[in-house]
């Protein structure tokens, strides 16, 4: 396996520190990942190897405001700009692997982006993995908060809370748990703006779920306490066919993190598979 993490230029003028990891042989299919709030790229390394063992190249860029990006933690330019570069980042990943298929994946917060990105107006890529999406909250927020911090938005959109994170209520692996707590580019701070997007665009994606144009994999644990997993099978049943959903009965909100993940991944690699074989057919 080759693994690269440089500056690199997805779009013309436009660079992104993209984490990318190659097969040794000609890759079967292609996995651009699009990593959840607080993260990096870099956070994806055990599940890229895994990609990579069965034949798939994968790579990953740090979103605006995380990772090497060099905006405040937290903020982004707008919600419409991290969608672009989503978008720009998997044309990229079709220059880069002509010849196989590229599947979009993303977690969490990129969970609720590549949903929206197979929903909206965007060249498709030949399947989207959404993994525990923010969709809606396990708990929602208070309305009156939700009132008070929509206002305060109106004249400072990049003010930023803080969040603490407990790595023991994200994944079941206590070696993953210390993972977490050794990354210095980890971090938990959310700007009005990106919150408020966030539930703005679950909502979105809730209400049009009969867009779904894509081949789409939903993954979800039933013990997420970040993220809804009812909400997950909400969206299924409103998507129609083209989406399959995978419930995993008292997995965290990393499924793919936890002590039983080889079943998860499994899925994972399946529903890629699917992609190299439509190619080929």
């Amino acid at each position: 396996m080759k693994f690269t993490a440089q500056w690199r230029e997805v779009y013309p003028s436009q660079q992104k520190f993209v984490h990318q990891w190659l097969p040794d042989d000609a890759p079967r299919a292609n996995v651009a990942i699009v990593h959840g709030l607080g993260e990096h790229g870099g956070r994806y390394h055990l599940l890229a190897e895994a990609f990579v063992a069965e034949g798939f190249s994968v790579a990953a860029f740090d979103q605006q405001g995380h990772g090497r990006s060099p905006e405040p933690r937290g903020q982004i330019r707008s919600y419409d700009s991290l969608l672009q570069d989503i978008a720009r980042f998997v044309a990229w990943n079709q220059t880069q692997q002509a010849q196989i298929p590229t599947v979009l994946f993303g977690h969490s917060m990129g969970g609720n982006l590549v949903l929206n990105l197979a929903l909206r107006d965007f060249p498709q890529p030949a399947r989207v993995i959404s993994s525990s999406p923010m969709i809606k909250k396990t708990e929602p927020l208070h309305p009156g908060f939700v009132r008070l911090a929509r206002w305060i938005m109106r004249v400072a959109p990049n003010l930023r809370l803080r969040s603490q994170v407990v790595p023991e209520r994200l994944m079941s692996d206590p070696a993953e748990q210390q993972i977490l707590r050794d990354d210095e580019l980890f971090h938990s701070q959310i700007s009005l703006r990106l919150g408020a997007a966030l539930i703005d665009s679950g909502a979105w994606a809730l209400q049009h779920a009969q867009r779904v144009r894509t081949p789409l994999l939903l993954s979800h644990g039933t013990a997420d306490s970040m993220t809804s997993h009812q909400a997950s099978q909400e969206f299924s049943q409103r998507a129609g066919e083209l989406c399959q959903l995978a419930i995993w009965e008292g997995h965290l909100h990393d499924p793919f993190r936890g002590l039983q993940r080889d079943e998860v991944i499994a899925r994972f690699v399946s529903f890629i598979r699917q992609a190299t074989s439509e190619s080929t057919a």
